[in-house]
């Protein structure tokens, strides 16, 4: 499942990897946000949404690549400041009881990196992609049950060039597959076009990671019967760890802040 191949023997420059890596891994994990009731379903009795969403985390834990552990203290604008590329959205289909929600995150992080006390200059590229695929069943007009799985694929590398144009560079690569299981809380606000949603779900136990937790949080406003926007926050907690020597790989890492998404009915 892990794979890596490792050329570069710098302790900084091992270091300035984990630390670019848990960037990406910490903005994994995106398990349905911003869910609400489906507004309006189809003479079959069934409803689709589709929601675009940004997100501002702060990343802090512990990130390790074989025999390199880096503490992680990273704010949103770190993250924005290096992001080349990303994607972020969800689809959820619901029918009278029993629902689909699919969360699809690619993320292509480019920044420049250094090693050896500067000897080295070059470029540091990784992408990941984060895919969940849940069930839902519906127990009340306000509570949902929900089951599935997370996968993550982490890859990057690190380009280097040294005082005599001679190259190094290190890659590495990381998948894994979480079962996870939850509850989801929605409600109306009074009679208008408000709405609150609240979820708890727990992940990993040992299959992938040893634990993943996932806390969120959102209101919902309504423009018309096909569109909402949604304001919330998210609070996600990784604990994953798997390999030794240099095939080790290290992500113990908590993510949290605010998200805003645009959902449509259709």
């Amino acid at each position: 499942m892990a794979k890596a191949n490792h050329a570069i023997t710098s302790d900084r420059y091992g270091a300035s990897f984990s630390l670019v890596l848990c960037t990406f891994a910490g903005l994994a994990s995106m398990l349905c946000l911003f869910v609400q009731p489906a507004h309006g379903q189809s003479e079959s009795g069934w409803s689709n949404q589709g929601l675009i969403y940004l997100l501002g985390p702060t990343l802090d834990g512990t990130s390790g690549i074989g025999p390199f552990d880096t503490d992680v203290d990273l704010s949103a604008g770190d993250v924005f400041d290096n992001l080349d590329s990303a994607f972020l959205g969800m689809y959820r289909g619901e029918g009278e009881r029993w629902g689909v929600m699919i969360d699809v995150v690619y993320m292509d992080l480019k920044a420049d990196g250094s090693g050896d006390g500067g000897r080295f200059s070059g470029e540091v590229e990784l992408e990941q992609t984060t895919a969940i695929v849940s069930a839902t069943y519906r127990l009340s007009p306000t509570t949902q049950l929900m089951a599935g799985a997370l996968y993550n694929d982490i890859s990057g590398g690190i380009s280097l060039t040294g005082p005599r144009n001679e190259p190094r560079g290190q890659t590495m690569g990381e998948d894994w597959v979480d079962p996870i299981v939850g509850v989801l809380f929605e409600t109306p606000i009074g009679a208008g076009n408000w709405s609150l949603t609240g979820a708890a779900q727990l992940g990993g136990f040992g299959v992938g990671s040893d634990l993943v937790t996932i806390l969120t949080g959102s209101f919902s406003y309504r423009f018309n019967n096909w569109s909402s926007i949604d304001i919330g926050y998210r609070y996600l907690d990784f604990d994953y760890e798997d390999g030794d020597g240099a095939d080790r790989f290290k992500f113990d890492m908590s993510e949290h802040g605010p998200a805003v998404g645009w959902r449509i009915d259709f």
